[in-house]
Parts: structure tokens; sequence; C-alpha cells
């Protein structure tokens, strides 16, 4: 599965020379530290789900290279209404099989050991490790062009993606629009997208050997968020995002459900 979050970067890549509330300032680190409760539900079955209670972010956005936690981008062309770069994404489905994943540490924070493989159940049958063996799921990076617009109250973003890392040789497609409900000093903004993932990137995450083969996977999403400034270093910071899996996914011996739901308040420290 994928979360396609509208990042940072569609507003951030336009030349923001000032600070302002929707956009970075070029040349200078970003760095913050969210505290607060929250929860991502985990699919996986008989794993459990992933607390969020300390979430760090960092950004750094030059006039052509970015960084935007794990994901590091190079803006190939800039216009005031279209931007087009090339970026490197990690995967994201591992994070509901490891807790030690460092995607897990950008979001729930702390030392996670590894969760363990749980024996699953289907058709009545006990699938032991012996009989399908559980693989490793690896850390991955995806790599392709990113287009980010935008069209009146709209922003968009699109990636199409191809894994590099020599893992499953995958691909994935991920697409959003998001738009401001408020935009004052107060904001709400609802986002909306999806991503496709091919059959070598569900297999590798869901598939289980001679039992399930699972094909391509196309999930969408929903997203509302809300921010409130407390002061030049504090805010407040409120999100609840579902997403819905595909049968391609969900039919997995190791799957419980169709959805991933993830829900966080609290308190942004800005510490540069």
């Amino acid at each position: 599965m994928a979360t396609v979050l509208l990042s940072q970067g569609a507003a951030a890549q336009s030349a923001c020379t000032a600070p302002a509330a929707d956009c970075m300032v070029v040349g200078e680190w970003n760095i913050s530290l969210s505290l607060g409760l929250g929860q991502r539900t985990n699919p996986v079955d008989g794993n459990s789900d992933i607390p969020l209670v300390v979430i760090p972010q960092i950004s750094y956005y030059g006039k052509r290279f970015f960084l935007e936690n794990l994901e590091l981008g190079f803006t190939l062309h800039e216009s005031d209404a279209n931007t087009l770069s090339l970026i490197a994404a990690p995967g994201y489905d591992r994070i509901f099989f490891y807790r030690n994943d460092l995607q897990n540490y950008f979001v729930s924070g702390g030392a996670f050991g590894l969760v363990s493989a749980p024996q699953y159940n289907a058709d009545n049958r006990e699938l032991r490790e012996s009989e399908y063996p559980m693989r490793a799921r690896r850390t991955t990076y995806l790599v392709g062009p990113e287009w980010t617009f935008n069209y009146g109250r709209l922003v968009g973003q699109v990636d199409a993606l191809y894994e590099v890392t020599g893992r499953h040789q995958g691909y994935e497609v991920r697409a959003a629009l998001a738009t401001a409900l408020i935009q004052a000093e107060d904001s709400l903004t609802v986002s909306a997208g999806l991503t496709w993932k091919s059959a070598e990137v569900v297999r590798y995450y869901y598939g289980i050997e001679r039992l399930y083969e699972p094909g391509p996977a196309l999930n969408p999403f929903v997203k509302l968020a809300y921010s409130k400034p407390l002061s030049p270093r504090w805010a407040f910071n409120a999100f609840a995002h579902y997403e819905y899996l595909s049968d391609a996914i969900a039919d997995s011996p190791i799957v419980s459900g169709h959805g991933v739901t993830t829900v966080f308040a609290g308190v942004v420290f800005k510490i540069l």
C-alpha cells in the first residue's frame, strides 16, 4: 500500500524567499517535532497498530535539490504553475512488517524491535514457515519523475516510479489533488488521490509463494488536515487519513481488512 500525501514540495518548490504559511525558504533547513497522540492501523494480520506520538520532520529546499524526510529530489524544470522533478522515494509497504523501518521512526519515533511473522490461517490450514517461507521485505527505493502543478485553488502531484534497489523491479504511480477549505491564519485542507502498484510490488509484500500470487493494486485515499499557529515556533496540527486497499492486497491471507486509517493530533515545535 502507499499513502500518497501531497508533499510540502508541491508548494515549496516555487520561488519562495520569505517565510510564509504555504512555502519553505529556499536554502534553509526546516526541522520540526510533532508531539501528540494518534495511530495508524496495521492491515497485516497479527501485527500491532502503529502508535503516533513523536513525529520528526526534516526538509531542505535549494534552487534545484530538495529533501523531504526520506525523499530526495532534483528539480528539472520550474514555472509558475508547473514543476517537473526527478525523485527517489522509499517503498512504503514495509512499515507494516518491520517496526524498525526508517519510515516508522519518522511516523512514531522511538526504538522499535522487529515484529516477527505470525502464523496465518487460510482454508483451515496452518501456514508454517517451513511450508510457506515468509520472505524478508528489504528496504526499497523507487526513482522516477514527479510532476506538481497548481490550477486555481487546486494543487496536484503525479509520480511515476520504478524500484531500483533490486528487490522486485516493480512500478508505482502515485497521484493526488489537494485544496484549502480554509486558508487564513488557520488552515483546513482536503486531499484525495490514489496509488497504483504493479503486480511485482504487491507480490513482494503480500504474496505467499505457492499459495497467493496477486496482481496489480489500485488504492484510493482521502485526507483532512488542520493547522493553527500558536506562536512563531509552535503550532497545533491534526489530520485524519483513510486508504482503501484493493482486492489484490486485501485478499492476501496475511491481510485482515480493506483499509488503513491514520489519525493524529498534537503540537508542532519548529527547531529550525
